[in-house]
């Protein structure tokens, strides 16, 4: 029978290891995959001979990149439809004719001379005068009509006198600084208005002043056509080529490059003729991004082995090394200063580890530059800005530290920008924008690294600083309800969270992560809460009545109720997988004393716990936590030798069930375990001063009066 447990659990074991070999060659599968569609995604966008300045394009072709010219090229085409437009923006010469001007007021002054002439021949039969002046003048060139012929004629002298000065004045007045036909229509336009706002003037007066302004104004402004050709010939000669200097941008990305474009850019010496160079080009480009793009995943196969087996970690290390990347020309183009590298740097030390930010920040840097021409100067500030970023980031929490991680790397910017401007003598007036645009950099990061993080958090399932922070929060439903319903295994988790968290931050492990999971180790005791000691406060132990074995199956399905309503809860799996192997393989100790005083026989293999069995540092210490504080609580006195014991003890324990046989732990670690433990355990336990009871009716009253009467 134990031969045949024995073949079942190798089969079981052998079985298991197949699968994980299946599952992790089935992730590097996939690894390998995102790995060469990120090194594509790199040469396409770089373009086979973007770091010469040479380009493999016709006509027709769309521009993959902003094109720079080698050489000045003189736009012949370009220079000519430079002059045609400014010829044609050039303002005329123009001349004003004088003698139409005295033309129109001698005209006016006619007009009304021969009305003064007809009243003064018709001096007592005015109906006979106006219709004798209403005949000699039925063809004036002002437009008036018989009847307002007539009624010019019955005016009073002072009126008439009145009209001919409003009609001469204006005309004057306008014609004299010369009226081509546009201004004669706007003068005409300025006239009706100004006569129309005359209250001394009747309607009729109006209408009669206005339409001899219009019949007496003419246009008297020409074009000099002999001086405007000097004009423009004089201001051409001033018009310098069109010239497309070395190094200018020419072509902006996106661009269709037209047959035009094509010889300016063959003339600057940016295409290539030969299909030959653009092969060799081509070939130089891909073994310096495989050259590059081999360090970095050789790095993390000697360095980072977790990152290139998992295909979560590994995928969000390629999102944002290529996300970053692709949007780098959009935020070069604003400014080279404002390229968010150090966000990259942020969310992948905080979402990966900061090793691996530092050597892909470095490498992005690279590609970058490459990329935009990036100078020396500001490529440190970025290299450095990576760095600082590693250090910072170390130890967050909270996602309004990320802000100030931003204010140190603005800082770093300013004044790398200010040391390059003393260098490079950069002008004066630039100088303000690129400082200002090196204080966005780092303010920018900030924004962009806690507005993404949601969403990687959210679509990779990643388990951050922050995520935790927000999981260990009392008012959490699962918390809350195990602090109402069980509050004995509530107080007991916040204590194997203070006990662990130390543990693991004391060796180096995750101890936000062990906090957590120890806050959520025990949530299945929820399903029967009074079958745990810690919450039998005034209750009697069900367990008396029932059988060992059954009780040590409900002591057991504490931890697969617990599982599901974790993840029916959504808590991330790194949590659970923590939580899953806190009780490892090992015995449950109580009740299988309690069968094997009546079953010399029992099968121990029934009072087991499911496993398996702690992995990584934080389950262990989740273990050893677990197991500690719930010993500690039972002795009566503890001291500070009673304690260690009783830790030896347990470790011990757990060390000759082999529970820590898949956990990658040193002795080493173990003290520093035990030593962080006693630590803590000797605060909460520490030594008081026993007070002596004082007999307080023996005190005399008096001193309690005196003092009653200094406190009023």
């Amino acid at each position: 029978m134990a031969q045949s447990r024995k073949t079942i659990k190798k089969t079981t074991t052998r079985n298991r290891r197949k699968l994980h070999r299946k599952i992790k060659n089935k992730d590097l599968l996939i690894n390998f995959t995102v790995m060469a569609i990120g090194f594509l995604i790199v040469f396409f966008t770089l373009n086979s001979s973007s770091f010469f300045g040479i380009y493999h394009y016709k006509a027709g072709s769309v521009i993959k990149e902003d094109l720079y010219l080698q050489n000045d090229v003189v736009d012949e085409e370009a220079t000519q439809i430079l002059k045609d437009k400014l010829a044609a923006e050039i303002t005329p010469v123009t001349s004003i004719d004088y003698s139409k001007q005295v033309e129109s007021k001698m005209e006016l002054t006619d007009f009304f001379a021969r009305l003064t002439e007809v009243k003064s021949e018709y001096p007592d039969d005015t109906d006979l005068m106006k219709r004798v002046y209403a005949g000699i003048e039925r063809k004036n060139k002002y437009g008036l009509t018989e009847v307002e012929l007539t009624a010019l004629a019955g005016f009073s002298s002072e009126k008439i006198s009145s009209l001919q000065n409003y009609a001469v004045d204006i005309t004057v007045e306008y014609m004299s600084t010369g009226l081509d036909q546009a201004a004669l229509v706007s003068a005409l336009t300025q006239t009706q208005t100004y006569v129309s706002s005359q209250t001394a003037l009747s309607d009729l007066e109006k209408t009669i002043l206005n339409k001899l302004i219009s019949g007496a104004m003419v246009v008297n402004e020409s074009i000099d056509t002999v001086k405007t050709a000097q004009k423009v010939e004089n201001e051409l000669l001033k018009v310098d080529d069109v010239t497309y200097k070395k190094g200018s941008l020419f072509l902006s990305k996106g661009a269709t490059l037209t047959d035009k474009q094509y010889e300016v850019l063959k003339n600057g010496g940016v295409i290539i003729d030969n299909e030959w160079d653009n092969i060799t080009m081509t070939l130089g480009l891909v073994l310096m991004l495989l050259i590059l793009w081999s360090v970095l995943h050789i790095y993390l196969s000697f360095f980072e082995k977790d990152v290139l087996s998992s295909t979560k970690n590994y995928g969000i290390l390629m999102s944002l090394f290529i996300t970053f990347f692709l949007s780098a020309s959009f935020f070069h183009e604003i400014s080279p200063y404002l390229i968010p590298i150090p966000a990259f740097s942020i969310l992948a030390s905080i979402m990966i580890t900061p090793t691996v930010a530092i050597n892909f920040g470095i490498g992005l840097l690279i590609l970058i530059a490459m990329w935009t021409g990036m100078d020396a100067y500001t490529m440190i500030a970025y290299l450095l800005a990576i760095l600082i970023t590693r250090g910072l980031v170390k130890n967050i929490k909270q996602r309004s530290q990320v802000a100030g991680i931003g204010l140190y790397v603005s800082l770093i910017f300013i004044l790398f920008t200010v040391t390059q401007g003393l260098i490079n003598k950069t002008d004066i007036e630039q100088l303000p924008y690129n400082i200002l645009f090196s204080a966005a950099n780092g303010v920018l990061s900030a924004i962009l690294s806690i507005g993404i993080m949601p969403f990687f958090e959210s679509f990779f399932d990643v388990l951050t600083p922050f995520k935790l922070l927000e999981l260990s929060n009392p008012n959490r439903p699962l918390l809350k309800r195990l602090l109402i319903e069980a509050p004995g295994t509530y107080h007991h988790s916040i204590l194997v969270g203070n006990l662990a968290e130390t543990a693991a931050h004391d060796i180096g492990a995750n101890s936000l992560l062990t906090r957590v999971a120890s806050f959520y180790h025990d949530v299945g005791k929820l399903e029967r809460p009074y079958y745990y000691k810690e919450n039998q406060v005034g209750h009697e132990n069900p367990h008396d009545k029932l059988p060992p074995q059954v009780s040590a199956n409900f002591i057991k399905n504490h931890m697969s109720y617990g599982i599901e309503l974790l993840e029916k809860n959504k808590l991330p799996h790194e949590i659970i997988d923590v939580i899953k192997a806190h009780h490892g393989t090992s015995l449950i100790k109580y009740f299988y004393h309690r069968e094997q005083v009546n079953n010399p026989d029992v099968d121990i293999s029934k009072f087991l716990y499911t496993g398996p069995k702690p992995d990584s540092k934080e389950a262990v210490i989740l273990m050893l936590a677990d197991s500690i504080e719930a010993a500690v609580r039972s002795v009566e006195d503890p001291t500070q030798e009673s304690i260690s014991s009783l830790i030896d003890k347990i470790i011990g324990q757990k060390i000759a069930e082999n529970q820590f046989s898949h956990a990658d732990l040193t002795f080493k670690e173990l003290e520093a375990i035990k030593a962080s433990f006693m630590s803590v355990l000797s605060g909460i336990f520490h030594e008081r001063i026993a007070y002596p009871e004082v007999n307080l009716n023996q005190v005399n009253k008096t001193a309690f009066d005196q003092n009653e009467e200094k406190g009023s």
